[in-house]
C-alpha cells in the first residue's frame, strides 16, 4: 500500500508540472516507468494517469480484503 501511495504522489507531481507548463522532474518520470513498466512507452501524462489507476486498484483491493476480514 505504501508503494502505491508513493506512486500516486509521484504521478500527481508529474501531472501538476505538466498542468503548470513545466517539465516534470526526470526522476519522477523515471519512477513512473518503474511503477508501470508495461505502460512506459506512453506519453508522460498518460503514463501518470495509468500509474494512478493502478494505485487506485491496489487500494480498492486492500479495502475489499479488509472489509471481508471484519
Amino acid at each position: 500500500m505504501l508503494e502505491s501511495m508513493e506512486a500516486m504522489k509521484t504521478a500527481l507531481r508529474v501531472l501538476t508540472a505538466i498542468n503548470e507548463r513545466r517539465y516534470p522532474d526526470p526522476e519522477d518520470v523515471h519512477a513512473l516507468r518503474r511503477y508501470a513498466p508495461s505502460a512506459a512507452s506512453l506519453p508522460v501524462d498518460e503514463l501518470a494517469c495509468e500509474v494512478i489507476q493502478q494505485a487506485m486498484k491496489v487500494r480498492a483491493k486492500i479495502r475489499g480484503s479488509s472489509a471481508t476480514d471484519s
